[in-house]
């Protein structure tokens, strides 16, 4: 117990600390599991294995959760995957001189081209990004990644698919009798939500162990299949607190795993320096098959760590002799230094991309993907940005007084719900500068930014104002804290949205 409490009130201080840095604070937790490393309070390390374990598959279903399995019909991507996959390996190949054997180097070198699902999903998460079209594609490319790594641990360890894996076919059978459970618990929202994780920490993560597959990636696919669930977002948005708890375990637990010496830091020196060829051979790649610069630059810098798999397949390695436990300490210590260079330029990767669009955009293709092609205003008069409660009430309202109105919202699931009953709303993400360099306002007298964070409303209306929009913005925000700045960026009338409500309701009282 004395040892939890020291672990907890480290990471803790470590992870406060990185907070006033405006870093992100999984690099305090690491650095927080090196720390007790160092100081001898690293024994029993292993009671976090499965605090750990739990939070990276809640995590993973979590996300899953917002993924629609139809996201693998597109093939582009799987296309871009296999060609950034070869290449990444072959570049890694040619330029790393390891001391092992052709077969190992071989092995080490695709291992390497693949990414950390839990950094690009947590970052993809934390910026609210999920279901943007660069998030999806992201998810997509991860998820193909850890199949790879399937692949590679099977074909390297002991571990043997049985017969009995034909079960899994009885899974996304027996989703629909889950969905029904989870129905019948929707009065009571601690059951629900106890139910939702019970069933996809069992289907996702147990079952798919007890098969020799990996249950991150079953939380992961099992969490795709309830994704059409009626609460699924809901669920997914009450699981976050409680994953997020467990998942500093699994950055502690990785920092206690460091093992620093001069040979290991100056191989794993050597492979940081190798990531910049990850980020430009997958953002070409990605620019070749006509995804536009800001796209496959987040995309680009979601996919930049090596992956905490690669340790999972390395430690499987060394086990049976593959690879000697030198080669296993430089890449725990690689994959650690990926993590916070990864988490670092994630956090600030639109600040980044704003920085050298003009550079990036010189190499986008002509005709650009279907999903990112300009939009245009047309002959509406009001254009809202954001979909979601307050949005789509106000789109209604405005219809119903003849007003000519279009919606745009970063979450495709909204933009295609919304058009599904009739309404014109367009997929597209505010915080894309290049949405806003390609919109045509046309008869656009009035833009409603009806996003909830803060940053994307005073982006928005700066970028409004920056390419020539002259009529009225309006912003119902959920507090006043910040209209001042948003009134020096250019918007006309920011308003309280609950002190709206309150004001609605007491107007409607006294009516009556």
């Amino acid at each position: 117990m004395d040892l939890i409490l020291i672990w907890l009130s480290g990471s803790l201080l470590f992870g406060f600390v990185f907070k006033i840095l405006a870093l992100p604070t999984l690099i305090g937790f690491i650095l927080a599991g090196y720390f007790f490393s160092l100081t001898g309070f690293a024994d029993y390390e292993n009671l976090l294995d499965l605090p750990s374990k739990i939070g990276v598959e809640l995590l993973l279903f979590s996300i899953g959760l917002k993924v629609k399995p139809t996201a693998f019909l597109n093939a582009s991507f799987i296309k871009v995957f296999v060609i950034n996959s070869t290449l990444v390996a072959l570049i890694y190949f040619l330029l790393l001189n390891l001391n092992v054997s052709l077969e190992v180097k071989i092995l080490l070198c695709l291992v390497l081209t693949l990414s950390s699902t839990v950094i690009a999903s947590k970052s993809l998460e934390d910026r609210k990004e999920i279901n943007s079209f660069h998030g999806r594609n992201a998810i997509l490319i991860l998820i193909f990644q850890d199949i790879l790594a399937l692949i590679l641990l099977l074909n390297t360890s002991e571990a043997v698919i049985s017969l009995n894996a034909a079960f899994l076919f009885l899974v996304p059978i027996s989703i629909p009798v889950f969905k029904k459970i989870l129905k019948r618990l929707q009065g009571s929202e601690d059951l629900e939500l106890i139910a939702t994780i019970v069933i996809g920490l069992f289907l996702g993560g147990f079952l798919f162990e007890k098969l020799n597959l990996s249950g991150e990636l079953g939380a992961l696919v099992v969490g795709m299949l309830f994704s059409n669930y009626n609460s699924a977002s809901k669920l997914g948005e009450r699981i976050w607190a409680i994953r997020e708890v467990l998942l500093i375990s699994f950055f502690v637990s990785l920092g206690m795993k460091l093992h620093v010496d001069l040979n290991s830091l100056k191989l794993a020196l050597i492979l940081i320096l190798l990531l910049p060829i990850k980020f430009f051979v997958l953002f070409f790649v990605l620019i070749w098959f006509k995804i536009r610069a800001y796209s496959a630059f987040l995309i680009s810098t979601s996919l930049l760590s090596y992956s905490e798999f690669a340790l999972i397949v390395a430690s499987a390695w060394s086990k049976a002799n593959i690879v000697d436990a030198k080669v296993l300490g430089m890449l725990v210590l690689a994959v650690c230094l990926s993590f916070i260079v990864s988490a670092t330029l994630n956090k600030y990767a639109h600040q980044i991309f704003v920085r050298i669009e003009k550079f990036l955009t010189k190499f986008e293709r002509e005709k650009h993907h279907p999903d990112e092609q300009p939009h245009t205003c047309g002959e509406a008069e009001v254009m809202i940005i954001g979909m979601g409660r307050i949005g789509s009430s106000i789109f209604k309202r405005l219809v119903k007084k003849n007003i000519k109105v279009v919606g745009f919202d970063a979450d495709t699931h909204i933009a295609l719900k919304q058009l599904s009953l009739g309404n014109r709303v367009t997929f597209a993400d505010a915080e894309d500068p290049g949405f806003w360099s390609k919109l045509r306002f046309g008869k656009l007298k009035t833009i409603i930014i009806a996003v909830p964070e803060f940053r994307a409303q005073n982006w928005s209306t700066q970028q409004a104002r920056r390419f020539g929009f002259k009529g009225r913005i309006i912003i119902p925000s959920r507090t006043k804290e910040n209209s001042f700045i948003l009134k020096e960026s250019g918007a006309d009338e920011v308003y309280d949205a609950y002190e709206a409500a309150g004001i609605g309701v007491s107007d409607m009282i006294r009516q009556e």
